[in-house]
């Protein structure tokens, strides 16, 4: 039966909160000057969204509101009333002192006008005028800067969100938060949106699409990062450096932080918080722990039924099963894993033992293989530089298939529940093949993951491979967005990096590295040696392999048609204004589309209880 996704969507609701009368100074009201909740000296609407933004993380368990100081940096007085809560009202307040047009341009509680700092204010913002245009010279294009980003936030996540389905999930929402920001800030109510929103731009024609794709990506990764709000909080203001308060910022700002938490609410109940514990069986051919490394404990078992994001079920893409234990193409198979992925392999070349390494990101710290495969996209829009409006589109349709691939890998590994090669290896005796032949002491190269696992091979099910599925629906969206496959381009991997540094290391790996790029002529090249990577490592058959690119490339191509890029043209075809309901599935004609219909839509995904204020 095809899992299909439900509608998610709610509606804000608020509660009453019991009055309590403050004992002591209040940490997050800001007393002199008590709308400017951002401390920048002006009332504005990031005043209004900080506040939005607090009352969300609270609702979702994030702050714990008011005595919790070290849950929240400066810059964030929410607090407007003083009643010792975070509530609309405290938003509401500084809404009415916009509207009355009182900015606050010179904040009455201090001696010196905002725009006359004294010398160590200025010398403060001469070293933040340094920091913004570092961030300026690494990337001016909005969809790089926040990519750029989000690298660093997987590297530095917490453990237990480095997995490839957490972020892998995570790429996708923030890519299609910027994507919808983009489109609807270039096209306006005919724009090409991956979500629908209850959004009226009447009279909000003039917005920034880098204004509102900031607010966006910030406002989804806080969501999903709140360990890392500082690190998010200073980017975003890097972000906006310079830009005057107007209409245009606030509209842009708005747009950006309701596209943001719109798909936050629609993927609340994604089936991505579900935790399973697998039950491992000693039958012949199945999934069992890592003999080397019994103590890891299995991931993903229920990350198969994650709500999908484009495709409408992963059963259309799920492949066959792989060789039966008594082929003679399983045991083709196993022979050329048994040679060819030992650690102690007379058939693998240095370049072959490289690669394996190059494409692991199995380490904590590295931010999962999703971290590289960023690093591609980063890549090849640097080289044939898009345009802010082509970069948001490609990376969108790339994040989307990712995410997808790894539902659909992760349903076939546990409903196959395949054993890995040095299980299978270990018991070569009693498969019940002749041509295999058991080695009870065989320990494979392994993905690099600390010092003390040696021989490490991921713990879940072989097939098909995820790495594989990631770089089909990966390589494979470049090949459709580029519509070639023939574009050259060089890459350089952290994990030789780390190589580089440690010479002894490099040495029992048998290298000698001069750098920590490797180059490809096409993207079919790099497709194919992320795939065979892991069987180089030991930790997969060929077949997970060959199945998997297959699996992804088809994700890849089922995906492309619902991403356009942004653009005012009217000569891009027929179809700019129409776009896919991914809660609901049929193509949605916006002409026939009332505002109160896309409220509708909304309604149903705040009724969670996470989201009650």
């Amino acid at each position: 039966m095809s899992r299909k996704r439900s509608n998610t969507r709610r509606r804000l609701r608020i509660e009453s909160l019991e009055s309590r009368q403050l004992l002591a100074a209040n940490l997050f009201h800001n007393e002199r000057f008590p709308e400017d909740v951002n401390e920048d000296g002006r009332v504005s609407a990031i005043d209004v969204l900080t506040i939005v933004n607090e009352m969300s993380r609270q609702s979702q368990g994030v702050a714990a509101g008011n005595g919790q100081a070290e849950t929240r940096g400066s810059g964030r007085m929410t607090d407007v009333n003083n009643d010792g809560h975070d509530t609309p009202l405290d938003a509401l307040m500084v809404i009415n002192r916009i509207n009355r047009g009182d900015f606050g341009n010179r904040d009455p509680g201090f001696d010196n006008p905002v725009d006359s700092p004294t010398d160590e204010t200025d010398e403060q913002d001469t070293e933040a005028s340094t920091d913004n245009d570092e961030v300026a010279d690494e990337s001016s294009d909005v969809v790089l800067a926040w990519n750029e980003l989000f690298g660093e936030i997987l590297a530095d996540a917490d453990a237990s969100l480095q997995n490839p389905g957490y972020a892998s999930r995570s790429m996708a929402m923030l890519n299609l938060a910027i994507y919808d920001a983009v489109a609807i800030a270039t096209d306006g109510a005919d724009a090409n949106t991956f979500y629908d929103y209850p959004i009226d731009l009447a009279g909000n024609t003039d917005l920034s699409a880098e204004i509102a794709a900031s607010q966006a990506a910030y406002t989804v990764l806080s969501g999903l990062y709140p360990d890392q709000q500082e690190t998010l909080d200073a980017f975003l203001q890097s972000s906006l450096a310079g830009t005057e308060n107007n209409r245009k910022l606030d509209a842009s700002l708005t747009l950006g932080n309701e596209i943001g938490n719109t798909i936050l609410a629609i993927r609340a109940n994604d089936g991505s918080n579900v935790i399973a514990e697998y039950e491992y069986t000693d039958e012949v051919g199945y999934f069992q722990p890592d003999p080397l490394n019994p103590a890891v404990p299995a991931w993903g078992p229920a990350w198969g039924n994650v709500d999908t994001f484009a495709i409408n079920a992963s059963d259309a893409f799920v492949p066959d099963s792989p060789p039966d234990l008594t082929s003679e193409e399983y045991a083709a198979s196993y022979n050329e894993v048994l040679e060819l992925g030992s650690v102690d392999s007379e058939v693998r070349t240095a370049d072959q033992t490289e690669a394996g390494l190059f494409w692991a990101y199995d380490r904590v710290g590295l931010g999962t293989p999703l971290a590289l495969y960023n690093d591609v996209l980063l890549q090849i829009a640097n080289q044939q530089g898009n345009t802010m409006e082509e970069n948001a589109a490609l990376f969108a349709q790339a994040s989307v298939a990712m995410a997808d691939a790894a539902i659909v890998a992760w349903d076939t590994k546990f409903s196959e529940e395949f054993w890995r090669p040095v299980t299978a290896i270990h018991a070569g005796d009693i498969d019940g093949n002749e041509l295999t032949e058991g080695d009870a002491d065989w320990v494979a190269l392994g993905a690099p993951n600390g010092e003390d696992l040696t021989g490490f091979t991921p713990q879940f099910p072989t097939y098909i491979s995820g790495h594989a599925t990631f770089g089909g629906a990966l390589f494979g969206t470049l090949q459709a967005f580029y519509g070639t496959d023939n574009i050259a381009f060089e890459l350089s991997s952290q994990e030789l990096e780390l190589l580089l540094e440690n010479p002894e290391l490099q040495e029992a790996y048998g290298l000698e590295l001069d750098d920590a790029t490797r180059s490809f002529s096409s993207f079919s090249e790099a497709m194919a040696e992320n795939g065979r990577s892991r069987v180089y490592l030991g930790i997969h058959f060929d077949f997970d392999d060959t199945v998997g690119q297959e699996v992804g490339s088809a994700i890849a191509a089922s995906v492309a048609s619902d991403f356009a890029v942004a653009t005012t043209d009217d000569t891009t075809g027929s179809d700019t204004n129409q776009h896919r309901d991914h809660n609901n599935g049929p193509l949605q004609d916006k002409g026939n589309r009332t505002r109160n219909d896309r409220f509708a839509a909304l309604d149903a995904a705040f009724a969670d209880e996470r989201f009650r204020f």
